[in-house]
């Protein structure tokens, strides 16, 4: 894919060569005293049991940093797969690794028991999970100090990803892609496209999809507490604690404080159940009912462990190294999600910073469309606020999409949520989920899919 200048010092002469083999470009840093050749990255393809057949668990090796973990499931659509778009999904930073949430929780080839899914998207695509950033699920550091505290950094890693998984994938470098990104995972899908575009290889990227995204967390809890009053979920007094502390988070994010703004996101869970009155909400799903001494909400970023345990408690990271890391082949000294807090640690100067300039450049500067979907469950990323920055977006297409009618999604009789489309930019409102969507409405989210993707 994009092509890299190595530096090698010493003054040793370095001799780039490129080599087209069956189309794809490798690339070789040769070293003359040695006569070594070394990729700037490598790939290690684990071999799965036969139980999860189908499916192409890899290393990709970035020399010096670490090792990401990216997990492709091949469609079990009719035709040779790479006729099928290939969905690509993240979950950043706050949310629950990929491999794990989205593939054994959600819409993955395989529930958490390794009995096929019936609803599985693979039944119409293929599936390509990547933990990221580096330190979450089995993506892993060489060293705490190489995990990235900057999306930038973050996406560099997914590009170099990208390229090993098509070095591995050959068939796949024409296939329509779709990059997914929910919670924090869609500053890392709206930094990948657009670091993808800079450096002229977009390759076949056809959307970037953000779900219940952290995008300007800041702006959208500006209506957090007129959310949760609406929803008799506090009162007046409530609400007036809840916008004290927003109003301290925006500040403290736009005077350049994103430390600050990220210390006190994380006493949200608190402050809503303790100083505003709401006592047990789950803030990524507002409907569970919790007892007094359920988890509190900042230690586990805002329930999602809590709600997805709710459902199946083998959906955990003990599963994860019990079960499915011997199962994949993976070393007995990785340990699933270990560096979960490092991560958190890495990204407190810049979680915060919005990426709604990105959501700009993408729309502004190329032809890949942006569809953003919202669970209306979900109180941290609430809809009323991500309307707040969806709304007010500065590209040549924005008064076409506001003008366009806010259309009903029907399946089976029943409302499911709703619609705004135009050229460029999509918003799908959707009802009866939190902050994962496709596991608390798959119906609605089996509907917009094909609306995104049109297949």
């Amino acid at each position: 894919m994009v092509s890299r200048t190595v530096k090698v010092s010493g003054g040793v002469f370095v001799v780039v060569v490129i080599i087209v083999v069956v189309g794809v470009l490798t690339w070789a840093l040769i070293d003359h005293d040695h006569g070594i050749k070394e990729k700037i990255y490598s790939v290690e393809k684990l071999v799965p049991s036969s139980s999860l057949h189908d499916t192409v668990p890899v290393f990709t090796k970035i020399h010096g940093v670490g090792n990401m973990f990216w997990w492709f499931h091949h469609t079990r659509a009719l035709g040779f797969t790479h006729d099928h778009p290939v969905i690509l999904w993240l979950d950043g930073v706050t949310g629950i690794p990929p491999s794990l949430l989205a593939n054994f929780g959600m819409f993955g080839m395989y529930d958490i028991n390794l009995e096929r899914r019936p609803d599985s998207w693979i039944n119409r695509y293929n599936l390509l999970f990547i933990d990221a950033p580096l330190g979450r699920g089995f993506s892993h550091p060489l060293s705490i100090d190489k995990i990235p505290n900057n999306i930038d950094e973050a996406a560099e890693h997914l590009v170099i990803t990208l390229e090993s998984f098509y070095e591995v994938m050959i068939h796949f470098k024409n296939t329509p892609i779709y990059v997914f990104g929910e919670g924090h995972g869609a500053q890392l899908a709206l930094a990948l496209v657009q670091k993808l575009h800079q450096n002229g290889d977009l390759g076949m990227v056809k959307g970037v999809i953000l779900g219940n995204g952290l995008v300007a967390p800041a702006q959208t809890l500006s209506k957090l507490g007129f959310y949760l009053e609406e929803l008799a979920y506090i009162d007046g007094n409530g609400r007036q604690a809840i916008e004290n502390l927003t109003n301290m988070i925006s500040t403290a994010e736009i005077t350049g404080r994103p430390d600050l703004a990220f210390e006190l996101f994380q006493t949200l869970g608190h402050a809503v159940n303790e100083e505003a009155g709401a006592v047990a909400v789950n803030l990524g799903h507002i409907v569970q009912k919790l007892t007094k001494q359920s988890p509190d909400g900042a230690q586990d970023y805002f329930g999602q462990w809590e709600y997805l345990q709710s459902i199946d408690k083998k959906l955990n990271t003990n599963t994860m190294n019990i079960i499915i890391r011997p199962m994949l082949g993976v070393s007995t000294t990785i340990f699933y999600d270990v560096h979960r807090q490092h991560v958190v640690n890495a990204f407190r100067n810049t979680l915060m910073v919005p990426a709604v300039d990105r959501v700009e450049y993408i729309l502004n500067n190329t032809d890949i469309p942006v569809t953003i979907y919202n669970g209306n469950l979900d109180a941290v990323s609430n809809t009323p606020g991500q309307l707040e920055w969806v709304n007010n977006l500065n590209w040549l297409g924005q008064s076409a999409f506001l003008e366009s009618p806010r259309l009903p999604i029907f399946v089976n009789g029943l409302l499911e949520g709703h619609f705004r489309n135009s050229t460029g930019l999509q918003f799908y409102w959707v009802n009866v989920a939190g902050q994962s969507a496709p596991l608390d409405n798959p119906v609605a989210m089996d509907t917009i899919l094909r609306g995104i993707i049109k297949d």
